[in-house]
């Protein structure tokens, strides 16, 4: 109804695409056109058909870092029509609904969760890596990368496993009209006598993926991937974050630990080929809880390492976290010099403002974990804080920051 509409166009805040057409321009006159759309949207379900004319998404490189003439320095942000997201929104409540009233997602998935999110798929991974040890066994992680994932997937795969999970009938009639008939087209801007201009290319099809920037996508590929838990469920433990991927292999005997692994490898890479998807073997990782016996336990092409990052916490072969402080303090220290510039030129409202969303937002990501570190590392992030503190507050190098 108009009220519901009324609610997911207010949480939408995104640029326009192809069409133009930004959320500013519809909250402005969400009286004029609420009603339309709601009977498009109403018509979209019933029919189980989506507009085409919301099938068209604009692509535009953004420069990393690196020479700017290498197009591999640049990463594609893909604008779909607000339109679209509008639609995804309420599709995506629905689709949660169903899937979290029937339990058909699988635990070991954290990612687009109620409840879960990377902290506890790491604070899962830790757990079982410990237990792991307390018992006497050997441990190692594997760290599987997908190339491309979200653009690799097979429409008729994905249609497949939708079916499988109850969605039927004219629901499963609009996700295939989502899928299909799709194109983009890329912009450029370019300055031409000291004039900026667009470029654009011609439309292309998109026959594979799910749409990139969309709302829909990162849950149905999550979605494609649910299975993957029943396939290695008897070989190893798996911890999943979208297409972030870790197999954890344990046993007291090495031997048969060297067999586990080698079996979830082998099936981690039958799985990706029956459906579709590229596993990286090359920037895969395997990562040692014993490091003592690493060359019993190395898997034929995966790199193996002493440490190795996962949702953006730094794990090491012994767990003493000291390679995650030393990232950590590296990027602390870039924050304070932040935090110290903005001070000088501005006031202390601001600096505190950076402080929240450069350093503590930083610092405390992780801590679940990391912060049974030694007190040494402990010690080496708390003196950042400490200087941070004492930057917003104008307090000398050796004034207390205790009550500030």
């Amino acid at each position: 109804d108009n009220k519901g509409l009324f609610i997911y166009l207010f949480i939408i805040y995104s640029s326009s695409g192809i069409d133009e057409v930004s959320s500013t321009i519809l909250k402005h006159c969400k009286n004029e056109v609420m009603t339309q759309i709601t009977d498009v949207i109403n018509k979209s379900f019933q029919q189980g058909i989506f507009p085409s004319q919301l099938k068209h998404s604009l692509v535009y490189p953004k420069y990393k870092k690196g020479s700017t003439s290498l197009a591999s320095n640049y990463r594609p942000i893909s604008l779909i029509c607000t339109l679209s997201k509008i639609f995804e929104k309420i599709v995506l409540s629905r689709l949660l609904t169903h899937l979290e009233n029937n339990s058909l997602l699988t635990n070991h998935q954290h990612g687009f969760r109620k409840g879960k999110s990377t902290i506890t798929a790491i604070i899962d991974l830790v757990e079982t890596i410990i237990d792991a040890s307390e018992e006497g066994a050997t441990t190692t992680g594997i760290l599987l990368d997908f190339s491309k994932a979200f653009d690799s997937l097979s429409h008729k795969h994905l249609l497949d496993k939708l079916k499988a999970l109850g969605i039927k009938g004219a629901a499963h009639q609009w996700f295939q009209s989502y899928l299909s008939g799709r194109t983009q087209m890329t912009e450029i801007t370019q300055v031409v006598n000291n004039r900026s201009q667009k470029f654009r290319s011609t439309q292309a099809q998109i026959t594979r993926g799910v749409p990139q920037g969309s709302v829909l996508g990162p849950v149905l590929f999550i979605l494609y991937t649910n299975d993957i838990v029943s396939t290695l469920q008897d070989h190893c433990e798996i911890f999943l974050y979208a297409d972030d991927t870790a197999l954890i292999v344990s046993h007291k005997n090495v031997k048969e630990l060297e067999i586990k692994a080698y079996i979830a490898a082998c099936i981690a890479k039958q799985y990706s080929q029956e459906n579709d998807l590229v596993l990286n073997e090359d920037k895969s990782q395997q990562l040692f809880f014993c490091p003592q016996r690493r060359s019993a336990l190395e898997l034929p092409n995966v790199s193996t390492y002493n440490e190795a990052k996962y949702l953006g916490i730094t794990l090491d072969s012994d767990l003493n976290w000291k390679p995650h402080v030393d990232q950590l303090c590296k990027k602390l220290s870039t924050a304070l010099y932040v935090i110290k510039r903005l001070k000088q030129i501005s006031n202390t409202e601001t600096s505190r403002t950076a402080y929240f969303a450069l350093f503590e937002s930083q610092m405390r990501y992780g801590l679940t974990v990391w912060g049974f570190s030694s007190l040494r590392n402990l010690h080496r992030v708390l003196l950042l804080q400490k200087k941070a503190i004492r930057i917003m507050a104008e307090l000398g190098f050796r004034d207390s920051c205790r009550g500030v």
